[in-house]
């Protein structure tokens, strides 16, 4: 706390006032003593915050000269600083106008002071009143009243002493929670400078710009890049019809050539069947010769004795069926003759009866 001399000095004057006002009630009003310890506690804690409240903003100030590193290393840069203000500093070097941490307790202890004061000038005055009551029903003559009601009266300085010391505390504290916190506003004022001068580039307005930028100039660079496109598919394109020219020549050379050698093979191939299946058909032949006419004889042999087989077959057959035919026209033409008869029976008899019938006709025409 040695930047700015005003604050030693505040901190001091406050404790000093709650100090003489706590010793002057030691031996006196014991009461009162424990109000001022309690008024001296809670300034006290309240001091101790707003003392770690400034070593915070000296870490933020002692960090500022060297900004600049945090371009390549924020992380780093960061570890330099008192660990409560670390994110809402990377938050404001990101862009986010946040606020840093303040201190919790001392807007609270700022006011409890003043309380603390009026209750010790509340308990001072309720001591004041009893001690003036009792004084006045103990009292029987002007002496006497004087004499008790001088010791309540003095009674007051606990009231007011208590009030004075909560005041006094209260306004210290307060006056030192504006100073450190004007120190802390001056120190986020360098802040954002640097961080302006140093680090804009990476605030989002500042990339938003650059991205901005790149796409200008992305944009203006198309129309070049559109030309180079084309210009290479069309030398791709002409590339490709050479190299399909290329490829089709080449193909039908290779056919041809494919043509070729395979109607030479195919040539070769059959003359080569040719001489090796007559050399076999002829080497078969000469193996077979004997075979052949051995199979011929036994052939030639067993078709005379299936010949004469068949011969003496056939006779036997011919006469077999010779005798059936004979019996066969014998047999028909005795039925024959038999159907005959009796055809020339059935006519008689036939005739017979027509002769019958015409006679009793012409009887009975007659007699009519």
């Amino acid at each position: 706390m040695s930047r700015n001399p005003i604050v030693p000095v505040v901190f001091l004057a406050g404790l000093l006032a709650v100090c003489w006002i706590g010793i002057g009630y030691l031996g006196s009003h014991p009461l009162a003593a424990a109000v001022a310890a309690l008024i001296a506690t809670c300034y006290l804690v309240g001091a101790v915050e707003l003392l770690r409240y400034r070593q915070a903003t000296a870490t933020l100030v002692q960090a500022l000269p060297s900004l600049g590193e945090a371009a390549g290393n924020l992380d780093g840069w960061l570890s330099r600083l008192q660990p409560g203000l670390r994110n809402g500093v990377r938050l404001r070097i990101e862009g986010d106008r946040v606020g840093l941490p303040a201190p919790a307790l001392t807007p609270y202890l700022v006011g409890l002071l003043v309380l603390l004061g009026m209750l010790g000038t509340l308990l001072g005055m309720m001591a004041t009143l009893r001690g003036t009551g009792l004084a006045l029903e103990s009292a029987t003559d002007l002496d006497a009243i004087r004499s008790s009601l001088a010791a309540p009266v003095k009674g007051l300085s606990f009231a007011f002493g208590t009030s004075i010391a909560g005041v006094a505390t209260s306004a210290a504290l307060g006056l030192l929670s504006a100073l450190l916190r004007r120190e802390r506003a001056q120190a986020v004022q360098l802040l954002d400078a640097g961080i302006a001068a140093q680090l804009g580039h990476l605030s989002p307005a500042a990339q938003q710009r650059e991205t901005f930028r790149l796409l200008q100039e992305q944009n203006a660079l198309m129309p070049a890049l559109v030309d180079r496109l084309q210009a290479l598919a069309g030398t791709l394109e002409r590339q490709q019809h050479d190299a399909g020219q290329r490829l089709q020549s080449s193909q039908q050379e290779f056919h041809l050539r494919s043509e070729a050698a395979w109607t030479q093979l195919a040539a070769s191939l059959q003359q080569a069947l040719r001489e090796g299946i007559a050399q076999q058909a002829n080497a078969v032949g000469a193996a077979l010769q004997p075979v052949v006419d051995t199979t011929r004889a036994g052939l030639a042999g067993k078709s005379a004795q299936l010949q004469a087989a068949i011969e003496q077959a056939v006779r036997t057959q011919l006469d077999g069926l010779d005798s059936a035919v004979q019996g066969a026209a014998s047999a028909a033409r005795d039925s024959w003759n038999a159907a005959v008869a009796e055809q020339q029976r059935g006519n008689t008899a036939l005739v017979d009866g027509l002769q019958q019938a015409l006679q009793q006709f012409a009887g009975t025409f007659e007699q009519r």
